[in-house]
Formats: structure tokens, sequence, C-alpha cells
């Protein structure tokens, strides 16, 4: 009798180990936390201790001018100082022929997740930031705040997910025809198509600094795990309105530890 409890309980361990397992995975294939593989962000859940390494690449085609063209390097350092918080360095910068190129920012961010997304119900994250220009003619610094919503469409980690993202920035001491304020507003859906994969939707509105101007983007892409640790992603969008780029090339990598 003995013998047949502790197998019991080994069988019983053995499920819940296996179903922690499978969880992390589908947790770890729908996240878009890092901007893998198009903008919207997701409400994900932040353990302490966690470190995420991220390498990303933006490429736009602009309008006008004969056809300028921006590329975008995009790492960032994320660590879990708490269950909960993540502090975050981004260091991005710029090249090409576009008029903002051979710029970057220096981006410092925490994200407070308030409400982890789980069993179907609503998460919740807040995330403020400052971004500090450099290099050629580089402009003045940039705060800001952005909030992030995410509803799962069910009870298991795999189901899919509605995301929407609204981001505010306060550019201090602005040039005549520069905002004082701008907004990011993006809304879109990830949903799993394999064991390792998943698909993601979204639409994003981007005001620019300059007066008048905005980006809008429709864009689409697949997240990929390759183990447990890495994952890799890549995204397509396509500028609608007078002022977007003409489309938009995305790739990046995801590395935890």
């Amino acid at each position: 009798m003995r013998h047949a409890a502790l197998a019991g309980l080994t069988l019983a361990a053995g499920l819940l180990a296996t179903a922690s397992a499978a969880r992390a995975q589908d947790d770890k294939r729908m996240a878009l936390s890092s901007e893998l593989p198009i903008t919207v962000e997701d409400a994900a859940a932040i353990e302490k201790g966690s470190v995420d390494v991220k390498v990303r690449a933006f490429f736009d085609r602009l309008k006008g001018d004969g056809g300028r063209n921006r590329l975008t390097f995009d790492p960032e350092l994320q660590v879990g100082v708490a269950n909960g918080l993540a502090l975050k360095v981004n260091p991005g910068y710029r090249v090409g022929n576009a008029d903002d190129a051979q710029q970057g920012d220096a981006k410092l961010s925490a994200e407070y997740n308030i409400r982890e997304p789980s069993q179907g119900r609503l998460g919740l994250s807040v995330e403020p930031l400052v971004s500090i220009p450099y290099g050629s003619g580089s402009k003045t610094t940039e705060a800001g705040l952005t909030g992030r919503l995410t509803q799962p469409l069910g009870t298991s980690a795999g189901a899919p997910r509605l995301h929407a993202n609204l981001s505010w920035r306060h550019l201090f001491d602005p040039e005549p025809g520069e905002r004082d304020n701008r907004f990011i507003m993006a809304a879109g859906m990830n949903a799993p198509v394999g064991p390792a994969t998943a698909v993601a939707f979204d639409v994003v509105r981007e005001q620019s600094q300059e007066r008048g101007k905005a980006d809008n983007f429709v864009e689409a892409g697949v997240r990929h795990l390759v183990g447990e640790d890495l994952a890799v992603g890549a995204g397509v969008g396509v500028g609608f309105g007078p002022d977007s780029p003409r489309y938009r090339l995305l790739l990046g990598v995801q590395r935890s530890f």
C-alpha cells in the first residue's frame, strides 16, 4: 500500500512538472514583451532574477525624396529585479540616408506588471521611461509612460490574446514646429499555430515629433522558439497615410537566462 501511494505521488509530481514546463513553453511562445515580431507588446508576467537579451533590427523604406531608407539597430537588456518589476536599458541607433539617420536614443525604463494575464483574466502593466538622444544632430531628451492591456481569449496558457498599448511622450525643450506631447497607439492579437510557433497582427499609429505628421502601420509576424530559452521573430509592416514609410521589415532574437 505504501509503495502504491509513493508511486502515485511520484506520478502526480511528474504530471505537475510536465504541466508547468508546458505552460512555460506556451508563455514564451506567446510572449510579445520583446516587440518580437511586431510593435504591439503584452502585459506579461515578470519573474525576479530573470534576464532577457534582445537584439532587433528594423528596416524602413520611406516615401518621397527618391526613396530614403532607415535601418535601426535596437538591442535591449531586461532584468527582473522583483516579481512583477523589470529594469530595461535600450541603446538603439539608426543608419541610412533618412533625415534622422546617424542618430540614436538610449532608453532607460522600468516595467511594472500590475496584473498577470492568466486563466482568462485581463493583464495590465505600466512602464515609465526616459529617452536620451545621442549621435549626429541629436535632439532633446524625451520622457513618457506606456500602458499595456492583454486579454486572453480563454483559460489555457496557449489561448489567443488581444492587446492594446497606449504611450505618451513629452519632449523637453522642443524646437519650433515640434510637438511638446505626442501619443503612440497599437492594438493587435496573437495566436499559436504550432507547438513552438505563434503568429501576431497589429495596427499602429505613432505621432511624429514634427507637428501634423504620424506613422500608420498594419503589421504581421511570426515568433518561433528554438529550444527552451531562445526565440526568433520576423515581421513585416505596410504603411498607410501620406507620412508613413512604404513598408517595414523586422528581424530579432531573444535569449533568456
